[in-house]
Parts: structure tokens; C-alpha cells; sequence
């Protein structure tokens, strides 16, 4: 997965959960969302980056602007807008991009803004640089022109191997492709018995609690054992179908003792997974099939359909597996 620059890092996630009355539909679930890492001013005057254009043709784009261009503060100027949903921030994002060096022109990483560069990015408030805050409240299908000072981008220190001095401003032509829910957004639904209780943060982290000493929640589907699941949020998106590219928040834990053997959460970035069996444990992709963007579901896995016998790292054999999983988004193919 391609990055923007080795000087991006993330933070933790600070963001407060929307309340909504009732969610109906997948333009709802955006638009109940706050925009956490500020709202980038696109519509200033008098600024530099206002002059790029961005020329695509057969061998590739191309872009034109007066050089040197340089400005003491972060400048966004709307090429295209789309008319997706917005960034937000503590979320992942796919972008495209070409980076231009601002005082030259050169261009470092070129792009034919085909879909062929795209990748998923993870945009939090007050990383460095301030993604987040450059493209905060754009919407997708936009086409944007970020201007960096160089004391902003690379701290006046240069980057040798992309011959950009330590003066140098940097321009990043950005197409703001796919915009992923940070967290589930929907309707609460009302828990179910013998399920694991959970408890969300306000920043969206579920605290989970497993009743290890009583029998887990079991379900059946044609004779045969089946993966119980309990809805906790019921999104409005569009639902997984088997073999889709999905974006996740999940945890999972196993039942006899409540540990926690994975979280994406942990991690601090969601996970990308291809829903189909043989590429992940049968139970967790009979959860999901069927399962709308914007939900919260928790999957509890009898042992013939995670692992089985075998053990799986600090998993043991014979396990009951629960996996907590917020639905963000269906990758495109």
C-alpha cells in the first residue's frame, strides 16, 4: 500500500459520536458525521495555488503553474468537486496523487489519475503533515491542489532522493476517490441475551465482556452449525455480497476466557478483507454475507467454522471465537 510520504504519522483517534434520530439511508449516515479535523478553507483569494491547472492526456497528466510558487500556510484550492460524501477525518480515505516539487515544477510522483494509483489512506486529526486538515469537508470525487510551505511538509530540511531543497514548497494534485465511514453509523438495535455485552467509547473502541461461564449463543442454518449474530447497529448502506473487498473495524476475542487475540482497533487503522470463504474462517464470512455498510454486529464462531483442532497462534484449538466488527465500506472493484 502506497503512502504519501514516509513524514506522515498518526495520532490517536479523538472524535465524538453523532447522534441521530433516525438513519434511513446511506446519504444519512454521512451527513450525520462531523468533520473532526477542521474544515479546509477552499474558497480564500489571492492565493497561489488558485493558478494550477492539471492537463490529462494518452501519455499521462500533466500540470501547469507559474514557478516558484510558495505561500506561508497550507493552501487547498478545489480543482473539481464531487458530490460524495465528505472527509471527515479519523477515517481511511482512497486518494490519487501527483506530488510536484512548487518551486521547480519537477514532478516526484507522477499519477494518470486512471484509478490505477489509487490506495487507501488513513487520515487523523493533527498528523503530520495535516492531510487531514488539507482535504477536511472535501467531498468524494473531488479534485484538489494542496500547496505545503516547506516548513510545514518537510520542516525546511529538503528530501534529497525527490531533489527537493529545503526551501522548496510542495504541490500535491490529490483525487479523493472513495470516502469510508470512520466508525458504524445507524440505528441501535436492542441487544440480544446470552450475547457478549459491549459498551462503545466515545471515540467508537467497543469494550467488550464476554460471559465465559455460560454456553455461547448458538444458531443452525439447513441441520448444519451456524455463526450466531447479534446486530447492534443496523446500517443503511449497501449489504456485503460474498467475494466483496470490505473495509472493517473488528476485534476478536475467544469465549472460554475473553481475551483479545486481534484488534484492528489496536492497531489504530481499519482492515481491508476479501469476503469469500477460503480466504478467511467460514464463520466470519457467513457473518458479514448479508450485512449492510454502516453496521455493528458481534459473531460469535463455533469451532467448526473458525479453526477447528488446530491451534491458531496464541488461539486455542477448539475454540469459540467472538468478533466484534463495525462495517465501513465496500471497496470498489
Amino acid at each position: 500500500m502506497r503512502k504519501l510520504l514516509s513524514l506522515v504519522a498518526s495520532v490517536a483517534l479523538i472524535f465524538s459520536l453523532s447522534a441521530c434520530s433516525s438513519i434511513n439511508s446511506a446519504e444519512d449516515m454521512y451527513n450525520s458525521l462531523k468533520v473532526q479535523c477542521g474544515t479546509a478553507d477552499t474558497k480564500a483569494s489571492d492565493r497561489a495555488v488558485d493558478t494550477v491547472k492539471v492537463k490529462e492526456s494518452s501519455k499521462g497528466a500533466s500540470v501547469d503553474f507559474a514557478t516558484p510558487m510558495s505561500s506561508k500556510t497550507v493552501e487547498t484550492a478545489i480543482i473539481k468537486e464531487g458530490d460524495g460524501p465528505k472527509v471527515t477525518g479519523n477515517q481511511t480515505v482512497d486518494l490519487e496523487y501527483m506530488g510536484v516539487n512548487a518551486a521547480t515544477g519537477e514532478i516526484f510522483q507522477p499519477s494518470s489519475f486512471d484509478g490505477s494509483g489509487a490506495s487507501m489512506q488513513m487520515l487523523t486529526p493533527k498528523q503530520e503533515p495535516g492531510f487531514c486538515e488539507a482535504i477536511g469537508g472535501v467531498r468524494e470525487g473531488s479534485r484538489v491542489a494542496i500547496l505545503f510551505p516547506a516548513s510545514l511538509i518537510h520542516k525546511n530540511q529538503g528530501i534529497k532522493q525527490l531533489n527537493i531543497g529545503k526551501n522548496d514548497d510542495v504541490l500535491f494534485i490529490m483525487d479523493v476517490r472513495r470516502v469510508y465511514l470512520p466508525f458504524a453509523v445507524g440505528n441501535e438495535q436492542a441487544a440480544q441475551s446470552g450475547f457478549p455485552t459491549i459498551i462503545r467509547a466515545v471515540n467508537g473502541v467497543p469494550g467488550v465482556k464476554v460471559p465465559s461461564e455460560a454456553p455461547f449463543p448458538k444458531a443452525s442454518k439447513d441441520g448444519q452449525e451456524a455463526t450466531a449474530v447479534e446486530v447492534l447497529i443496523q446500517g443503511a448502506g449497501t449489504a456485503i455480497a460474498d467475494g466483496d473487498k470490505v473495509i472493517l473495524h473488528y476485534a476478536g476475542y475467544t469465549w472460554a476466557d475473553g481475551a483479545k487475540f486481534d484488534s484492528s482497533w489496536d492497531k489504530g487503522t481499519p482492515a481491508n478483507f476479501t469476503i469469500a470463504k477460503g480466504s478467511l474462517i467460514n464463520g466470519f464470512v457467513e457473518a458479514l454475507v448479508g450485512q449492510k455498510v454502516g453496521s455493528q454486529i458481534v459473531a460469535v464462531i463455533p469451532p467448526s467454522l473458525g479453526y477447528g483442532s488446530q491451534a491458531q497462534g496464541t488461539i486455542p484449538a477448539n475454540s469459540t471465537l467472538v468478533f466484534v466488527v463495525d462495517i465501513l465500506g465496500i471497496q470498489s472493484n
